[in-house]
């Protein structure tokens, strides 16, 4: 009988050690489940920004070409303009040298 106990005291002894060892494991994988979820809110977070900078990216070049096409008009308006006063912009004056 004293053999059996023994027996019984070692595989109840090892039995505790796999309990604990189980238990661990367990709070170990709770805390990296929590890393993966940060990690992952994080993630997501970032993706929202992303696509809210290409988002804000392609409205700032339309605004560009917008604001290039409005210059280009002008530009043209005051090359019209000056072709008009002569060349110089001062009326009926020509440019120096002529």
């Amino acid at each position: 009988m004293t053999q059996d106990r023994d027996r019984l005291d070692r595989i109840e002894a090892s039995l505790d050690r796999q309990v604990a060892v189980n238990a661990e494991l367990r709070a170990t994988a709770e805390a990296l489940l929590t890393v993966v979820n940060v990690h992952q809110q994080n993630f997501e977070r970032l993706a929202v920004e992303l696509n809210a900078d290409r988002q804000q990216a392609a409205a700032d070049r339309q605004q560009v070409a917008i604001d290039r096409q409005a210059w280009q008009a002008e530009i043209g308006r005051i090359w019209e303009y000056l072709l008009q006063q002569g060349g110089n912009g001062r009326s009926g004056e020509k440019g120096r040298g002529e």
